[in-house]
């Protein structure tokens, strides 16, 4: 039996729409050997995750994805991290507060156009949301469900995406700060599909060489846009720079509808990935 896994996923925790108990028993249903949890810059669902992932029998992981400060934005993905150390709780702390003060300038800048859309349009989408854990996948439910919009996608490609007129830029770290928060909770520090940074083989080898300089572990090799050509040059690169690879699909439920548990371009994870990675960290 082929066994599979997901290194790339998020909960109600940040901006996903399944509770972490849910991604869980998503994931052995889906027949998923091992996941992990990687909300954006936060480690609150953890617990209740890897609760449910012991009751499901699969092997849960505990993860992080941090915004980091670049030309283009870059992610990157903690595995294995002490979801109990209190450095990197402190750290997020300060990005989840940077949260709601973004989310207000968004829905100032929204209604300025003219949209009603209130704090309670947002909050009322999932049990407990505040202002700290929703984000503008959130704002942007809100305005298709008010008809100002007829997609999520419609709504980031004329007013919330990057440079559109209600885009605030949220609060980040370094590249190098995000992979040192990582690596001080004991954690794998993964680069988050670098398709979105770079397409160009010799850029993106520049770039994961830097990084690894700052301790980076590895890059996302498989996920859910990749072309063949994309994948190849990613495992190449990895191979020549003594990287670990990884993968995941980047679930989000219902805020990515098409994007599926479990399922990355080409087919699927292996388990492999997670070996090499459990060997990396001498735990084989």
């Amino acid at each position: 039996m082929i066994k599979k896994i997901d290194l790339h996923t998020h909960s109600t925790a940040s901006d996903g729409t399944f509770a972490p108990s849910e991604v869980a028993h998503k994931a052995h249903r889906t027949g998923l050997s091992a996941v992990a949890l990687t909300d954006h810059d936060t480690i609150n669902g953890l617990a209740e995750f890897k609760r449910a992932c012991g009751e499901y029998g699969i092997e849960g992981i505990s993860g992080v994805e941090i915004s980091a400060k670049y030309e283009k934005e870059m992610h990157i993905v903690g595995l294995f991290i002490d979801e109990n150390d209190t450095e990197l709780a402190e750290k997020l702390d300060e990005l989840k507060n940077a949260r709601e003060v973004r989310n207000k300038k968004v829905l100032e800048l929204v209604n300025g156009q003219g949209m009603e859309i209130s704090v309670d349009d947002i909050l009322s989408q999932k049990d407990g949301a505040t202002l700290l854990n929703t984000g503008r996948a959130h704002i942007a439910h809100a305005m298709v469900k008010k008809g100002y919009v007829a997609s999520v996608d419609e709504a980031f490609k004329k007013y919330l995406g990057k440079g559109m007129s209600c885009y605030v830029p949220r609060k980040t770290y370094s590249p190098k700060e995000s992979i040192e928060m990582i690596k001080n909770a004991g954690g794998l520090a993964i680069l988050a599909h670098p398709v979105y940074i770079t397409e160009d083989y010799d850029k993106l080898y520049s770039l994961l060489k830097q990084l690894k300089e700052y301790g980076l572990d590895g890059t996302e090799c498989l996920y859910n846009c990749y072309s063949e050509e994309f994948s190849k040059m990613c495992f190449d690169i990895c191979d020549k720079l003594g990287l670990v690879k990884s993968g995941g699909s980047d679930f989000h439920g219902g805020n990515k509808p098409d994007v599926e548990l479990g399922k990355v371009s080409g087919g699927y994870v292996p388990y492999e990935f997670l070996l090499n990675m459990k060997e990396q960290r001498g735990l084989m």
